[in-house]
């Protein structure tokens, strides 16, 4: 097995690489560590896993049929390591079989094999950019779990019920005479009151404090006035206030390095100072009201960040309705524009066989048939093409397919169209197997047109139609030797 690594400078998402044809892994590991990333890649799906296990990726971009491990079994195994890596499939044979599979396994996006480098790099941001908000999902639900003892104390995640609890928990304190709560004002610049209770003077209801120059200048004076009597505290201060009361507590609201506000406390008892403990008490509270409002602030986030989730979710159902409204229109089109010609061109050979039969050579006969074979099976494809446009929206007519017959006749369509440089299709063991024929007969055309595509020009061209066992299951593939 090959295994190839390079980096640049962190940061940089870190992408595992899999696939078992070396020069396409080796290409993309250099082509997307010139785009920024950090890669390691593998030919082996058992190697990347045991480098998963290692260290931690961002992204799995794996191929899908790989001889040892496919890309779905893989992107399984890599997700009971880390749920949270992302993981894009490669495949070169797409079909709407192949997108559900990859998509029910977890992978975020799948692309199309061979591809330019301009159509990868938006398909891995996009999957990139999809993790990164999960995570930060995943990341604000573990914050709110965090903060559950701080909403004991809150009662509830709103700014002003936050408020109006903190301030009812702080007036029950011993000797507490008054409680005010201010919070920074919209221009970010001026503390104003939130709140208050006790025996406050009615100029605090009004009253803006500029940052560092009255809260700041308060607690700065407060410590060079009572710093030797009072066990130092960063959290708190006592100091003179400036609303009269003799003895003033205030403490800073902050968590998460962001500032929410300023508790204070006052006294009008000179006699009573308040206690360390009682301070420490306090401490607490203000810490607790501190992990409320970020509670509440993160809550804030995560439910704008839902909004926006179910505001793309709305933009995506409204693209994908547009989507099924152009193939309705395609369909009218196929159906109208396209149905009318042929019938012009099977009647005008009916006519030339009915009245020119007898006077016409053998080897016009020939090329006369071969227009009407032509014809025929160009009406079968629009037909074919109309049915498979409706597919999504009607029910599976389940029954007994015999899958050999089916397949014969997919490779007799797509026969008629091949050159001697084509490859040809070998068909093993095919077991009955109880399916949709219309929809399994579409997945053989678009399976054996893709191995035809990419198997010509080779060596070997051969293009094989069989069955293996896993298990008690029975799995039908169509292997080339194509990318």
């Amino acid at each position: 097995m090959q295994r190839v690594e390079s980096g640049v400078s962190a940061p940089a998402a870190r992408l595992l690489i899999v696939d078992d044809e070396a020069a396409h892994m080796r290409a993309l590991c250099d082509t997307l560590e010139r785009e920024g990333y950090v890669t390691r890649g593998f030919t082996s799906g058992r190697e990347a896993l045991e480098a998963l296990r290692e260290q931690s990726f961002d992204l799995l971009l794996t191929d899908l049929q790989m001889p040892e491990i496919d890309g779905i079994t893989l992107l399984r195994a890599c997700q009971e390591i880390d749920r949270d890596i992302a993981c894009v499939l490669m495949t070169g044979h797409g079909t709407i079989a192949t997108a559900v599979d990859a998509l029910k396994a977890g992978a975020l996006d799948y692309v199309l094999k061979p591809f330019k480098l301009s159509s990868i790099l938006p398909v891995l941001a996009r999957a990139l950019a999809t993790r990164a908000l999960q995570r930060e999902n995943i990341q604000l639900r573990e914050s709110l779990a965090i903060y559950e003892l701080s909403r004991a104390i809150s009662q509830g995640l709103d700014r002003d019920a936050i408020v109006e609890r903190t301030l009812a928990a702080a007036a029950g304190q011993r000797d507490v005479g008054a409680v005010y709560l201010l919070v920074p004002a919209e221009d970010g610049g001026t503390l104003r009151v939130a709140g208050f209770t006790g025996p406050a003077p009615r100029a605090l209801e009004s009253a803006a404090l500029k940052l560092g120059e009255s809260a700041e200048r308060w607690v700065e004076e407060a410590r060079r006035e009572l710093g030797a009597r009072v066990a130092p505290s960063p959290a708190g201060v006592l100091f003179r206030h400036p609303f009269d009361p003799r003895i003033a507590v205030a403490l800073p609201i902050v968590a998460g390095g962001k500032f929410f506000g300023v508790l204070g406390f006052s006294s009008s008892r000179p006699e009573r100072r308040i206690p360390p403990g009682q301070l420490r008490a306090l401490d607490v509270l203000a810490r607790t009201a501190a992990s409320a409002f970020e509670t509440a602030a993160l809550v804030g986030e995560l439910r704008r960040m839902n909004e926006e989730l179910e505001l793309r979710v709305r933009e995506r159902t409204r693209d994908l309705e547009m989507a099924n409204h152009d193939l309705e229109a395609f369909s009218y089109s196929v159906s109208h524009d396209l149905r009318e010609p042929l019938r012009a061109v099977e009647g005008f050979c009916e006519m030339f066989r009915a009245q020119f039969a007898a006077s016409v050579p053998e080897a016009g006969q020939k090329i006369l048939e071969r227009i009407w074979a032509g014809a025929g099976r160009m009406t079968r494809l629009i037909n074919d093409l109309l049915h498979f446009s409706r597919l999504g929206r009607q029910p599976l007519e389940c029954a007994r397919v015999p899958l050999r017959e089916l397949v014969e006749q997919c490779v007799a369509r797509l026969e008629e169209r091949r050159d001697s440089r084509r490859p040809g299709v070998q068909i093993g063991e095919l077991p009955d197997c109880f399916a949709d024929r219309a929809l399994l007969e579409q997945v053989l055309i678009n399976l054996l047109s893709n191995a035809i595509k990419f198997s010509a020009g080779r060596d070997d061209p051969r293009i094989e139609v069989g069955t293996l066992r896993q298990g008690a299951d029975i799995v039908y593939y169509v292997r080339d030797p194509g990318m």
